[in-house]
């Protein structure tokens, strides 16, 4: 009786937790998050690049522009489309990737760090703190 306790015991707890686990050959998840980022940022930059000059295809800068990044990372088109296919069936992977990677840019847009960006205010000792 104590061993089926046991056993089913590590059954609930391991069937309902999410996994975190990635296989070897799949890229992990804080790698992807930047990789994600970079794409996001290539496509604008395509769209840019099409905006100024309309001889240019979309399609084609934008596969420029992520084969680049790809080249970056080092890593290849089957690698990461090998990768897409893991996380879209654990999506709750995903929305860990892209929450962190929200998170992340609206610590970069909030007030307290354009504060910081600033760098430090002048202030002023009074001489008389100064002089005992």
């Amino acid at each position: 009786m104590k061993k089926w306790s046991i056993f089913l015991i590590l059954f609930v707890i391991t069937s309902c937790t999410k996994s975190t686990y990635v296989p070897p050959g799949i890229i992990k998840p804080l790698e992807m998050q930047s990789i994600f980022w970079d794409i996001i940022r290539g496509d604008i930059l395509a769209q840019e690049i099409i905006n100024k000059d309309s001889a240019k295809n979309l399609k084609t800068e934008r596969n420029t522009i992520t084969e680049k990044i790809f080249s970056i990372h080092n890593i290849n088109r089957a690698k990461f489309e090998k990768s897409i296919a893991f996380y879209e069936k654990n999506p709750w992977l995903v929305k860990m990737i892209f929450d962190s990677l929200n998170s992340a840019q609206t610590r970069k847009k909030s007030p307290q760090n354009e504060r910081h960006r600033e760098g430090p205010k002048d202030f002023h000792i009074p001489r008389s703190n100064l002089i005992q």
